[in-house]
Order: structure tokens, then C-alpha cells, then sequence
């Protein structure tokens, strides 16, 4: 019998999400924040704008609403990136930190495509955000429509905040460690030696 002294890792994951699962719980904490954050300022302005805004431009004049539009404009479209940028971040960082568990349950089953559906289910709402704010042709043929784009994209963060509830609720436990490589021959090593001894000595 032989013992040896075994240090464990996670499973591998690809670069450069191998070293999520290492990470400290203050930076687990701050992409909590990051991605809290980002919701809270892209979400909260549109419903701020759909129903506090919107109806009071409504009853101005042209002018009037082609210089408030320019002044909210120019200063919403910097909030729009930013927090944008939080959630893209955040988002991409918790896909890869999902690996780290097994997930039970119906639920469970699928959390790996259900979370893949609540990435992709942001993509068109960062356009969307993106085009309320801009200033190409593109963007002015958005505004145009302004309030069926905002009430679509109120559905679409509506339906993400649902399905990110739920998945909270999946039961998780986290992936058996495994032995590297290195220190998983070492034992094999060990016994073939032994055998190899052990025959000679039967030869002899």
C-alpha cells in the first residue's frame, strides 16, 4: 500500500473562464452589484420614461419636444452604455461561474439552456436602449415609435426578471473536485513499479 498526498481542482473549464471558480467572494460580490446595478439604471429609466415621461412630451409642441427629446437624448445615451456594459459584463462572468454546480430538479435538466435563453433575451433589449438613445437614421426611425419599442422592451426584461426568479430557486450542489493528472499517475506509477519488482523476484 502506498499513500500519497492528493491536491484537488475543479473540473477544467476553457480559457479564460478557467479561473471563475477560483474567484474570491468580493469579486462574486461586486459582479452581484455590477449586474443589480446595470438593471436597475436600464430598467428603471425606460419605465420612468414609458410612464413619466412620455405622456407629458405628448402634449407639447414640435419644438418643444425636438429640444427635450435632444437634451434627454444626449444625456440618457451615456447611462445606456454604461449600464449596458455592467450587464454584458456580469452576465457573460455568471454564464461561466453556472458551471461550477449541478442543478436537480425539472428545472434543473435544463439551466444550462435556460440561462442561455436569458443571455440572449438581452441582446435585443441592449439594441433596443441603444437605438431610443441614438442619433443615426436608424435610431430616429425607433424613436419615432418610442413607446411600442419601450413596451417591448418592458415585456422582454419583464419575462428575463421571471425566468432569473425561478432559476434561483433551481437546487444546486456544487461539482465533485478531481485529481490532476500529475498527481493522479503517481500511484499508477507506484504499482507498476511493484509489479515489475515483484516479477523479478518470482524469476529469480
Amino acid at each position: 500500500m502506498h499513500s500519497a498526498h492528493f491536491e484537488f481542482c475543479w473540473l477544467p473549464l476553457p480559457p479564460p473562464f478557467s479561473t471563475l471558480r477560483t474567484m474570491p467572494d468580493p469579486i462574486l460580490l461586486i459582479l452581484r452589484y455590477m449586474h443589480i446595478l446595470g438593471a436597475i439604471t436600464l430598467m428603471g429609466g425606460t419605465i420612468f420614461m414609458r410612464f413619466g415621461l412620455a405622456p407629458v412630451v405628448a402634449g407639447l409642441d414640435d419644438s418643444a419636444k425636438a429640444h427635450l427629446h435632444q437634451q434627454v437624448r444626449a444625456r440618457w445615451s451615456k447611462l445606456v452604455m454604461m449600464a449596458s456594459g455592467l450587464l454584458l459584463v456580469s452576465g457573460i462572468a455568471n454564464l461561466a461561474l453556472a458551471s461550477r454546480f449541478n442543478y436537480e430538479g425539472p428545472l434543473g435538466e435544463k439551466y444550462h439552456m435556460i440561462v442561455g435563453i436569458k443571455f440572449l433575451l438581452a441582446i435585443p433589449i441592449f439594441l433596443i436602449a441603444s437605438f431610443l438613445a441614438g442619433r443615426s437614421s436608424t435610431a430616429q426611425k425607433f424613436q419615432a415609435q418610442a413607446t411600442t419599442w419601450m413596451n417591448l422592451n418592458l415585456a422582454l426584461a419583464l419575462v428575463m426578471i421571471l425566468i432569473g426568479g425561478a432559476l434561483k430557486f433551481v437546487p444546486r450542489t456544487p461539482k465533485p473536485l478531481v485529481q490532476p493528472a500529475a498527481a493522479s499517475s503517481a500511484p499508477a506509477a507506484d504499482d507498476i513499479a511493484d509489479q515489475t519488482l515483484s516479477f523479478r523476484r518470482a524469476a529469480e
